[in-house]
């Protein structure tokens, strides 16, 4: 029974694709939540791919929800992602910077974020939702800096709402317009994933650039 169990998990959570045909919106807006309301959001498949494919199947009319629904019910559990990675990052304070690195937690994470936070600003917590990992501890670092929580709040709300209707509508129509792409979209995550990191990848080259010639 065990085994079989931990067969179903395995397969649930192997792509995102499968995420949203097994499990549907519930599981859609859990994976949302903990991404950045838990650092295990990190190990767990979700991010951009998550949200195109949501989109994707829906527009195909495999993930039967209202469109309206969809956008709605995933921006409010992405903002409470946000307000718990706040309130953890409230309460551990300086404490967060001593913390080991485990499985779900790594320091190198920490501070690519953090060099995220300080050249952006506040206009971190927006344009952060669009960075991987960058997106899972902004909210952890806002609440460490002492951010207010109804600029926070303002700040969550106007990202994920970015983040999540303008991916989720562009895959959304590319479905409906598209409809066959569902049976090949274990051929397009990859892309997906590849294209959401390539920004980043960019920027990376680019510092490195810039530190071997200063």
């Amino acid at each position: 029974m065990t085994d079989l169990f931990l067969v179903a998990w395995s397969e649930l959570f192997s792509s995102p694709e499968n995420m949203i045909r097994y499990g549907g919106l519930t599981l859609i807006l859990v994976v949302v939540f903990v991404e950045t309301g838990l650092l295990i959001g990190l190990v767990i498949p979700g991010g951009d791919s998550l949200l195109l494919a949501t989109g994707l199947l829906a527009g195909a009319d495999v993930l039967t929800v209202p469109l309206g629904v969809l956008l709605a019910s995933m921006t409010a559990a992405g903002v409470a992602g946000d307000l718990l990675g706040f309130t953890i990052g409230r309460r551990m304070g300086k404490r967060l910077y001593h913390k080991q690195d485990t499985w779900y937690f790594k320091r190198k994470h920490l501070e690519r974020a953090e060099k995220f936070y300080r050249e952006k600003g506040k206009s971190a917590i927006v344009v952060g939702k669009f960075v991987p990992v960058v997106r899972t501890f902004n909210p952890l670092l806002a609440g460490v800096t002492g951010m207010a929580l109804g600029r926070f709040v303002l700040l969550s709300f106007m990202g994920t709402a970015l983040w999540i209707c303008s991916l989720v509508l562009a895959s959304y129509y590319l479905g409906q317009q598209f409809p066959q792409l569902k049976d090949y979209l274990h051929y397009a995550i990859p892309v997906i994933i590849l294209l959401s990191i390539l920004p980043g990848f960019i920027q990376y080259l680019k510092e490195r650039r810039k530190s071997a010639n200063a």
